[in-house]
């Protein structure tokens, strides 16, 4: 092979230069071999020599630095023809490269974790619930007092209970777009409620059950209550203004409609829901001990974040509800929710009762009088009459939370008692311990007398101080 056949190979070889001169260098090897071939001939003799295609040695040599600087086949082909096409292979190569990274990137992606405004979902979750409450149990619907309709209830098994508990019932028509049935209102109840809940009291799991689909198959759902005693059902197949026997099968049989009339928030008639006027007439409602309720449950404050895991937290906030004596709380009861993410939704999966400062620091003053005897003429729990009635509402009546520390559940009161002619007697202010895990305590205590001891104002199961 001659130079320029060397250089024919070589040219293929031009983007490695370091190659290019291997071959060169090789090839002047070759024609050296070949001016001394006689020479080397004879100084070997008796040996046989193959000089004949040694070159290909060189050759495949030459071949190897092709395919390690361009590839083989079109490869070499493009960078033969030109600058132009190795230019325009060299584009592709990158292109691809390139394209093979992105892809390789697209392939793992990674999502940023999700981040839950958790303050703002206890808030919407729970008010929804209190709001709930409202609308169930204490009739907080629009209605039209013009449209009403009227029964009167009676138990021909006990004429006792007919002339203490039985009687006229009236309803009006709920004029709220919001509800057209007792089922709308169950609906609008479970809304922000998994599919099953556990309620808690100081601690303890006092009821834990799944929510129906259906009204009539919630047996308890709030303080162990039955949804019959708010939602009453269809009770068309009564008329209007008739009276309404709730046990006609006899004293071992109860009639499930007739009953809802008697105790019912909502009853539905004709197509139409109604409302009962006990409840939505304060004046008239049959709760509590003081006969009434003045004021819906309300939020307190605002829910507090306790803790945070992925898919679950918990949040407390006081709620003030329409007890006897909490007309003027400042806090009122704490409610401690648990929530989860059900289906990609957060609702409400537990509940639990808290701190009551207002009405453990009752407990505790109650508690604390109690065993003094010179302060036998202070109501701690009678009514004027001297029998068992609004307990310790009479303390709750005049007391206020003044400082409230949730870290060491230890709150500061002030209170001004009433003897038992429902005159001030007494002003006190004290440090009460009113963890819900707890005893109720009076840790220290300043009492000044308003009014002297008056022994004729005993209490009926005091020890005269006298």
């Amino acid at each position: 092979m001659n130079m320029n056949d060397y250089k024919r190979v070589t040219d293929r070889l031009a983007p490695d230069e370091r190659c290019r001169k291997e071959v060169l260098d090789m090839s002047k090897r070759e024609n050296k071999i070949k001016m001394n071939k006689n020479e080397y001939t004879e100084n070997v003799s008796g040996v046989e020599v193959r000089s004949g295609h040694g070159i290909m040695k060189y050759v495949s040599i030459a071949a190897a630095c092709a395919l390690i600087v361009g590839g083989i086949g079109t490869t070499g082909v493009l960078l033969h023809k030109g600058s132009k096409n190795a230019q325009q292979f060299t584009e592709v190569v990158e292109e691809e490269t390139t394209a093979e990274a992105v892809t390789e990137i697209a392939e793992e992606p990674t999502e940023p974790p999700v981040e839950y405004d958790y303050a703002a979902i206890a808030n919407e979750l729970t008010q929804h619930y209190i709001d709930s409450l409202n609308v169930m149990q204490y009739g907080d619907v629009s209605y039209d007092s013009n449209e009403s309709i009227t029964f009167y209830t009676y138990d021909s098994t006990r004429e006792e209970w007919s002339n203490n508990y039985g009687g006229e019932r009236t309803f009006y028509k709920v004029t709220d777009e919001r509800f057209k049935s007792c089922q709308d209102i169950y609906e609008y109840y479970k809304a922000p409620i998994a599919s099953s809940i556990d309620r808690k009291h100081f601690g303890e799991t006092y009821e834990s059950f799944t929510m129906p689909d259906n009204f009539k198959d919630a047996a308890d759902v709030e303080y162990e209550s039955s949804l019959q005693s708010w939602l009453g059902g269809d009770i068309s197949k009564f008329e209007n203004g008739s009276r309404v026997d709730i046990r006609p099968n006899g004293k071992d049989t109860c009639d499930d409609e007739a009953f809802s009339i008697n105790i019912g928030i909502y009853v539905e008639y004709n197509g139409n829901l109604y409302v009962s006027k006990r409840t939505v007439e304060s004046e008239n409602a049959p709760y509590y001990a003081n006969g009434k309720h003045s004021f819906l449950t309300s939020l307190t404050t605002e829910p507090n974040v306790l803790e945070t895991e992925d898919n679950s937290f918990k949040a407390s906030c006081f709620v003030k509800t329409p007890y006897t004596g909490w007309e003027n709380a400042k806090y009122g009861e704490e409610k401690i929710f648990t929530f989860v993410l059900e289906n990609d939704e957060w609702k409400i999966k537990s509940i639990e009762t808290g701190d009551r400062p207002e009405y453990t620091s009752a407990v505790a003053i109650q508690n604390y009088i109690e065993k003094r005897a010179e302060y036998n003429d202070i109501n701690i729990g009678y009514d004027s009459e001297g029998k068992a009635g609004r307990g310790i509402g009479h303390i709750m009546d005049k007391l206020e939370v003044t400082e409230y520390d949730s870290s060491i559940h230890v709150c500061k009161v002030h209170a001004v008692l009433h003897n038992m002619n429902g005159e001030d007697a007494l002003d006190m202010t004290a440090e009460v311990s009113v963890n819900y895990k707890g005893s109720p305590v009076v840790m220290s205590a300043d009492i000044t007398r308003i009014k002297d001891y008056d022994s004729s104002y005993e209490r009926p199961n005091a020890v005269s101080a006298n």
